[in-house]
C-alpha cells in the first residue's frame, strides 16, 4: 500500500506532483471519461482539489468538455454555466475553476435528470418545435402541464393533481412509441429522463432517500452514456458526488449505482478518482478521533505518511491482498453508510470501488460565497 501512496503539494501550490502526473498518464490512456468525485457538495476543499486535476487533464490532455450532476436537458441545449448549481457557478471555491473553464472553451454539460436553470423555458419551446417539424400533434395541455411542472419542481405535488401526472405519463409514453420519436436518439432519451423526474418529484416524493437512489441513479447513467456515445470524438471530465461513481454494485449502496451502470454500458473507457477531506469532521468528531482511527489497521488512514497532508493513492496498482480488504474510512469519502443503520457494516473494499484516491489533509474548507 505504502508503494502505491504519494503525497500531494498544499492545495495553493502547485497541488499536483510530477510522480502524481506519472500515474495519471498511465491509467487515463484511450479513456474517454475521467470521473472527479467529491464527498459532500459543501466541500470547498474537494472543488480546490479537483479543479487542479481538470486544469491538468484540459491543458495536457484535451479533456475539453465536462458533465456536471447537474441538469442534462438545459446544459443539452444551453451549454452555459448559469444551468449549474450555485454551489459551483457561484462558489469561491470553483471561481478558479469556472474562469477556467470559460478561457479554455471548455464545454459544459449536466446528467442529471433533476431539471432547473433554463428548463422552465427551453425544454418546451423546443419540445414544441421538435414535434411540429415531425408532424406529430402538440397537445397544448402537455405544454401547459410541462410548464408548470418545470416551475415547481420542489412542490409539484402542491400544484398539480393525480390526473394532471398521469396524463403527463401517459404522454409520454405515447410520444416514446411513436415511430419518429423512435429513430431521435436524443428526444427519445430526453423524454426518458424527463419521465425520470416526474417519478422522483411527484410518484417517489417523500420516499427514503435509498428508495429514490435507483430512479435516479440508473437514468444519469443512462444521460452521461448518450452524451459520450454521441461525442466519440471528445474527452470528457465527470464532475459529481463520489457515492454516485463507484464502479461497484453492492447492496449496501442502495442504488448509487451510476458508475458501475455507466462502467457497464461503456467498458473499460473510464477512469474513477474519489475526493475526500481528512478533517472534514474534526470539528464534530474531534482530531484525537481521527488520530485513534489513523493508529488502527482496519482504517484506510492507517495507511497514510501523514493525516495533516495531502496524499494520492493509486489503488489500481494495489495488491489484491490490500485490495479487496474491507476498511473503515471515517466517512473521508462520505458513502454509502450516510444511510445506513448503525448495525450496517463500516468496512468495505474502498479501493474496489475507485481507481485512486484522494486524500485532503489540509484543514477542511467549507464552500462560501463572496458577500
Amino acid at each position: 500500500m505504502e508503494n502505491n501512496t504519494y503525497e500531494l503539494n498544499s492545495l495553493d501550490h502547485n497541488f499536483l506532483t510530477e510522480d502524481v502526473k506519472k500515474i495519471i498518464d498511465q491509467n487515463i490512456e484511450g479513456k474517454q471519461t475521467v470521473f472527479l468525485g467529491e464527498s459532500v457538495h459543501s466541500s470547498g476543499s474537494d472543488f480546490l482539489a479537483k479543479t487542479e486535476f481538470v486544469k491538468y487533464l484540459v491543458t495536457e490532455y484535451g479533456y475539453k468538455d465536462i458533465v456536471f450532476e447537474a441538469d442534462f436537458i438545459s446544459l443539452l441545449f444551453i451549454h452555459n454555466k448559469r444551468n449549474l448549481p450555485n454551489i459551483w457557478k457561484e462558489s469561491e471555491q470553483c471561481k478558479e475553476l469556472m474562469a477556467f473553464l470559460k478561457d479554455n472553451n471548455v464545454t459544459i454539460w449536466g446528467f442529471d435528470i433533476q431539471m432547473g436553470g433554463d428548463a422552465h423555458f427551453v425544454f418546451p419551446k423546443k419540445i414544441k418545435e421538435f414535434l411540429s417539424t415531425n408532424d406529430i400533434e402538440v397537445d397544448e395541455k402537455f405544454l401547459n402541464l410541462t410548464n408548470t411542472f418545470l416551475l415547481n419542481t420542489s412542490k409539484a405535488r402542491k400544484v398539480l393533481s393525480k390526473s394532471d401526472i398521469d396524463f403527463l405519463n401517459s404522454y409520454i409514453t405515447a410520444l416514446l412509441q411513436n415511430e419518429k420519436v423512435k429513430t431521435e436518439k436524443q428526444w427519445t432519451r430526453i423524454l426518458e429522463s424527463y419521465k425520470a423526474d416526474i417519478k422522483l418529484k411527484y410518484t417517489d416524493r417523500g420516499q427514503s432517500v435509498p428508495r429514490l437512489n435507483p430512479t435516479r441513479d440508473t437514468e444519469m447513467a443512462k444521460n452521461l452514456d448518450f452524451i459520450v456515445k454521441q461525442n466519440p470524438d471528445k474527452k470528457f471530465i465527470v464532475w459529481l458526488a463520489n457515492a454516485h461513481m463507484s464502479k461497484c454494485n453492492y447492496e449496501y449502496m442502495k442504488g448509487l449505482t451510476m458508475g458501475h451502470q455507466f462502467r457497464e454500458l461503456n467498458p473499460n473507457t473510464s477512469y474513477h478518482i474519489a475526493f475526500g477531506s481528512v478533517n472534514r469532521y474534526s470539528r464534530d468528531v474531534k482530531e484525537k478521533t481521527i488520530v485513534t482511527a489513523s493508529k488502527n489497521n482496519n482504517n484506510i488512514l492507517y495507511y497514510l505518511p501523514s493525516i495533516h497532508k495531502n496524499h494520492f493513492l493509486d489503488s489500481k496498482s494495489v495488491l489484491s491482498e490490500f485490495r479487496n480488504k474491507g476498511y473503515d474510512d471515517s466517512s473521508i469519502f462520505n458513502l454509502y453508510n450516510i444511510y445506513s443503520k448503525k448495525t450496517d457494516v463500516s468496512e468495505r473494499d474502498l479501493l474496489n470501488l475507485f481507481d485512486a484516491l484522494v486524500f485532503i489533509g489540509e484543514d477542511w474548507i467549507e464552500v462560501s460565497y463572496e458577500k
